[in-house]
């Protein structure tokens, strides 16, 4: 069926909402009656991740890692258009952007487009516009009623690039890049010679506190993003991009349809047969979400926002003249898979085996210990990557490890969101420092992952059940890990409050 027909009028629309509301009906039907079928089916989607996961950590260490190349390796020729789209950004923020990309040394011709989207209050933008007035090689463009939100920004932004920018090079309002920048992005773009180069995401101010939370979010460039250089499928992940223009043009531009328009962007132009590679040099270091809530909405648009990339994907709606060879997708999928997981039809499945189990059905059993072992396998996806990896010390590891598990809620209820269809709303992480004091309130998808943990572990202790007491603990896991990781933003946020960043 045509997702597109359940947004028409009462003429062409009424049957098909009518079967996909008999549909749903069955289904919801068939999972409570059979909680076991839910179970397996979860259970196999999380295998099938752990095997991905398994492929990312093998190839990640092996053949070409992203090991920056020579700088003399210059291409002629070359022309960026550096676009940093803003929202309601603090301007002294953007601007200790733009000073480090005005600083750039040795650079090949460039001009940077600010392109600011939907901000009320023209005393965050002014600022900002002002500046740019400054410097000669700097556009301001505010506009109101931007559709799209940040790919909407980065659409008018391609439109107004300079007509000979050969390059488009993506930053975000808070990265502050290294004096080389486009010195390093023209050198990979010769030496590798593809369409498309990715830079890692860093973070600065991470010397003590924030340095377990940075490294669960690098694990995805140490792993993923190092084995998408085997077979030229590196995906994009927003800022620190380097594109080239053509071939942006070529593919239609940026899309707002998923809310990782990053992601989407990259594997159309891998599906349209163009090469990005991933060059593991930093270049440039943002901020760190500041509060708990902050990082809980990060991780929930990038796994629903690529859960939705994958379906489109799948189903079809994403595919270029040039089908890619087998190797780029299954690397193509590690991407998209990095962030989900299958955690909430495992515990609903769970909870009903519980109902069962209480109603001496024999069937609820099986579905418990099946829906337990995908919980453990689950918490096994997250955690062993970061140990074998070993990067940092014993204290940065865990809570990098806890800080991945606090997020498990989150990403099992995006992983659910994204495979429903409806516009996905794109949230900007708020970087304001003076707004990330004091107590935040434990995510939705926490508070509910607590409660059924506190029903089952009693249920399954008045029934002797070890799936049941046992997938209760798992789903209380999360919570007590948030205690460390808010407590390391909370110092992070105190760091970057005494170095008045």
């Amino acid at each position: 069926m045509n997702l597109a027909s359940f947004s028409k009028g009462p003429e062409g629309g009424r049957l098909p909402v009518t079967l996909a509301l008999l549909g749903a009906l069955c289904l919801v039907s068939i999972v409570c009656l059979y909680p076991v079928i839910l179970a397996t089916i979860s259970f196999l989607a999380q295998v099938s991740l752990f095997i991905l996961n398994g492929i990312a950590a093998l190839l990640a260490h092996r053949g070409d890692a992203g090991i920056p190349v020579a700088i003399e390796a210059q291409s002629e020729g070359l022309v960026f258009s550096v676009h940093v789209p803003t929202h309601d950004e603090p301007p002294h923020l953007v601007i200790a952007t733009l000073a480090a990309l005005r600083a750039q040394k040795n650079a090949p011709p460039y001009e940077v487009i600010v392109i600011d989207n939907n901000t009320r209050d023209p005393a965050v933008w002014l600022p900002v516009e002002q500046w740019c007035r400054e410097n000669p090689l700097f556009r301001f463009l505010h506009r109101e009623g931007v559709v799209g939100a940040k790919a909407g920004a980065l659409n008018i932004a391609l439109a107004q690039s300079r007509p000979d920018a050969t390059h488009i090079v993506t930053v975000d309002a808070d990265y502050q890049v290294q004096p080389d920048f486009l010195t390093v992005a023209a050198a990979e773009i010769a030496a590798r010679r593809v369409d498309f180069v990715q830079f890692p995401q860093a973070y600065r101010c991470c010397d003590a506190a924030g340095s377990g939370i940075a490294l669960e979010l690098s694990d995805y460039f140490d792993r993923h993003a190092r084995a998408a250089n085997r077979a030229d499928a590196m995906l994009l992940t927003g800022t620190l991009s380097v594109i080239r223009k053509e071939a942006l043009l070529e593919v239609g531009g940026w899309s707002a349809r998923t809310a990782t328009e990053d992601a989407e962007l990259g594997l159309r132009l891998c599906e349209a047969g163009f090469r990005g590679a991933f060059a593991r040099q930093v270049v440039g270091r943002g901020l760190l979400p500041l509060t708990l809530n902050a990082l809980h909405r990060q991780r929930f648009r990038w796994a629903s926002g690529n859960m939705r990339t994958l379906l489109l994907w799948l189903s079809g709606r994403t595919t270029g003249a040039a089908r890619p060879r087998l190797a780029r997708q299954v690397l193509a999928a590690t991407q998209l898979t990095a962030w989900v997981n299958f955690a909430l039809p495992a515990a609903l499945a769970l909870l009903i085996s519980a109902v069962q189990m209480a109603a001496h059905v024999p069937a609820g059993a099986q579905g418990a210990a099946i829906a337990f072992a995908t919980l453990l396998l689950v918490m096994a996806s997250a955690a062993i990557p970061l140990v074998v990896a070993g990067n940092g010390s014993m204290a940065h590891v865990a809570t990098a490890v806890s800080t991945r598990i606090a997020l498990l809620p989150t990403a099992a209820a995006a992983t659910v969101a994204g495979m429903f269809p409806g516009v996905q709303v794109f949230r900007v992480t708020p970087k304001a420092i003076c707004g990330a004091r004091g107590k935040a309130d434990p995510p939705v998808a926490m508070i509910v992952a607590s409660v059924c943990g506190v029903g089952l572990v009693a249920a399954g202790l008045a029934m002797g059940s070890l799936p049941l007491t046992g997938g209760g603990v798992l789903l209380l896991l999360p919570l007590l890990a948030a205690g460390l990781t808010a407590r390391g933003l909370a110092g992070y946020a105190s760091v970057l409050r005494m170095r008045e960043v």
